[in-house]
């Protein structure tokens, strides 16, 4: 998503704004959400750019566990002074190495199950004729499991994070009267 604004604040306005409606990216181990604070949104604001997500909605081990925490969507923005006010370029969505890994790691696994089998086959062939087809069926399902499972893992956190980008735009608008700019 990249979407562009106008506000009639100054940047200095925005970024206290910005302050007011998102907690400091702080660490806490002893909140139930890890970072200090009690607000829904939770990043790093600086005076021309900010990074902003969503707090997460359970007990930060859990979510450390979910694919909802793996690719959770992050709104980042760039603010500039403008000639009436200040304008933001908005980009949000998954992180680019977070998209970059997942494809390496469904190929890496799909690559090295596919290499136990072509290479596996010949020694079953040769020592274990009589199951060497089962043993080459096995391999082939275990490699159709595993491929949809890490298919569907990215797919459960799009379940889970699909409506965060759009909450977070919302609440930016309101809170520092965004205008949509073309």
């Amino acid at each position: 998503m990249l979407k562009f604004f106008s506000s009639h604040l100054d940047p200095a306005a925005v970024a206290t704004n910005l302050r007011e409606i998102v907690d400091e990216e702080e660490v806490d181990p002893k909140s139930p959400t890890l970072y200090a604070g009690e607000r829904p949104l939770v990043g790093r604001i600086n005076p021309d750019r900010f990074k902003i997500y969503r707090r997460p909605p359970v007990y930060w081990v859990l979510w450390w566990l979910s694919p909802g925490q793996w690719f959770k969507p992050v709104v980042e923005g760039t603010v500039t002074s403008n000639d009436n006010g200040t304008h933001i370029a908005i980009v949000g969505g998954t992180p680019l190495w977070i998209k970059i890994c997942w494809v390496l790691t469904v190929l890496g696994a799909a690559g090295l199950i596919s290499a136990v089998i072509a290479f596996g086959y010949p020694y079953n062939i040769t020592h274990h004729p009589a199951q060497s087809g089962a043993i080459m069926l096995f391999w082939i399902a275990v490699l159709h499991v595993v491929a949809g499972i890490l298919v569907a893992l990215p797919l459960i956190g799009w379940l889970m994070t699909r409506n965060d980008i759009s909450a977070i735009v919302n609440q930016l608008k309101s809170h520092l009267d965004l205008e949509p700019r073309i």
